[in-house]
């Protein structure tokens, strides 16, 4: 018989490790990491396999990548965002991909930048008075907004955000159950939380097609900016136009307002609760964008020069990646970690995990922004993925990192941060990584 990796201890009868993963999966994920560089868990009866080295990692996105597809999280998504270029195979995703890419180079995201800018300024005055502020809903309307407006050309409206901010978790949260516990089994059982998971999906679906019929049939002026809908229908490719119908440009709006929505509010909180907990970081951070005007250097260039701010970003998607687990699943027979793996068999990462590995990183729990300062220093690119990496490493990787810069901007050159004596932050590992409740406390630092 052909060896198998070794078991993650603690497997349960019929469920395997399935209910350890659901009831704390970053715990269950870091422990597991100190199995072996490749183990084996079990979801349900079924045997799936965990990468715990980043080494392998890359193997799997980058070397070997053509000998994996997505896999069971992704097929569960499937329901909300069909063939939407995130969960499209073969030559659909690759013509999505290649269609869609400059519009997220960064010329294109320095168009964005007004956009980015004008919505975090309103947020940031509507603090105006305000003692304390609730984070992360405040964020995740933000980002809701950017990502419909810059890309889609839609102003949202208050209720539609709203109801953006009230499903999408209902939906994330029950396809990562659905990819950690046994096939269909959610599917089988007509349970309240079953029904609102498929009722958040038509809302949702819903909403987009509301939102993508008015776009399309919308008047558009000769000096407007092209944006992903001009480019999804006004492909001169014949096959392109034809595979872009109604349906098509449903699932590629419905993937960017899922993918916009739900990673980068993750990634702004976590940023902030960090420098609040590291009030001498954030004074750096404040000194260094105090003289920096969006608009008069309204290019990503121009934020990328903000070093410190870029470097605490990148320190908390190390510490807190929004994107916190995810997997492949073998088309074929495989070679990896000197042991053979079956076609067919699912095989998880996480990123929490391998961000935190002490290999790697010195001091890998604490927040030390100016480890990626030191030009000495280099550190493994599949050590660090946020992002992803590879052909599905995510389009949307500098698009975010400059919305997440710029409202951080805003934010520092308006307001200190500050927590409550003992305030403990708890990870919620959703679809992204989300904190619990995150109330801040703001001071101004500018006359009111």
């Amino acid at each position: 018989m052909t060896p198998k990796p070794p078991l993650v201890p603690h497997a349960k009868p019929l469920v395997g490790h399935a209910l350890d993963i659901w009831q704390d999966p970053l715990k269950f994920f870091s422990a597991a990491a100190r199995t072996a560089p490749l183990s084996r868990i079990k979801i349900g009866w079924k045997d799936a396999c965990l990468v715990s080295n980043h080494e392998l990692l890359y193997q799997i996105l980058v070397t070997d990548a053509k000998k994996y597809d997505k896999g069971i999280q992704y097929e569960r998504a499937r329901a909300m965002l069909g063939d939407g270029v995130l969960l499209a195979e073969g030559d659909l995703h690759m013509r999505q991909r290649r269609l869609m890419q400059p519009m997220f180079n960064k010329p294109s995201i320095s168009d964005y930048i007004d956009a980015m800018h004008t919505y975090s300024t309103a947020m940031v005055e509507s603090w105006r008075g305000k003692d304390t502020v609730e984070l992360y809903p405040e964020f995740y309307r933000l980002a809701t907004r950017v990502v419909i407006d810059t890309l889609f050309s839609t102003v949202m409206t208050d209720r539609d955000v709203e109801l953006v901010r009230a499903k999408m978790p209902i939906v994330i949260s029950g396809i990562e159950k659905r990819g950690a516990l046994p096939p269909r089994l959610f599917d089988t059982i007509p349970t309240p939380e079953n029904r609102a998971f498929y009722a958040a999906i038509a809302d949702l679906r819903a909403l987009g097609d509301r939102l993508v019929d008015a776009r399309l049939s919308a008047q558009r002026a000769a000096g407007d900016r092209a944006d992903l809908m001009d480019v999804l229908t006004g492909t001169d490719d014949e096959v392109t136009r034809r595979d872009n119908d109604r349906a098509q440009i449903l699932n590629e709006f419905l993937t960017f307002l899922t993918a916009g929505s739900e990673t980068t509010p993750s990634a702004i909180a976590w940023t902030c609760y960090l420098l609040a907990r590291h009030p001498e970081i954030q004074e750096r951070i404040r000194a260094e964008v105090a003289g920096f005007d969006v608009a008069t250097d309204s290019t990503v260039q121009a934020v990328q020069r903000l070093s410190l701010l870029q470097a605490a970003v990148k320190e908390s998607l190390r510490l807190y990646p929004p994107v916190w687990a995810l997997g492949r699943r073998t088309l074929e027979t495989t070679t990896l970690g000197g042991f053979e793996l079956p076609p067919g068999t699912q095989v998880f990462y996480s990123v929490y995990a391998i961000q935190r590995d002490e290999s790697v990183y010195d001091h890998p729990d604490e927040f030390r922004p100016d480890r990626w300062l030191d030009d000495a220093k280099k550190y493994p690119r599949t050590a660090f993925l946020p992002f992803g990496a590879g052909v599905r490493n995510c389009i949307g990787e500098h698009f975010a990192w400059i919305e997440i810069a710029i409202a951080i901007v805003n934010i520092l050159q308006r307001y200190e941060l500050s927590l409550q004596p003992g305030q403990q932050v708890p990870a919620a590992a959703m679809g992204a990584l989300v904190p619990g409740a995150l109330p801040m406390r703001l001071r101004s630092v500018v006359p009111l």
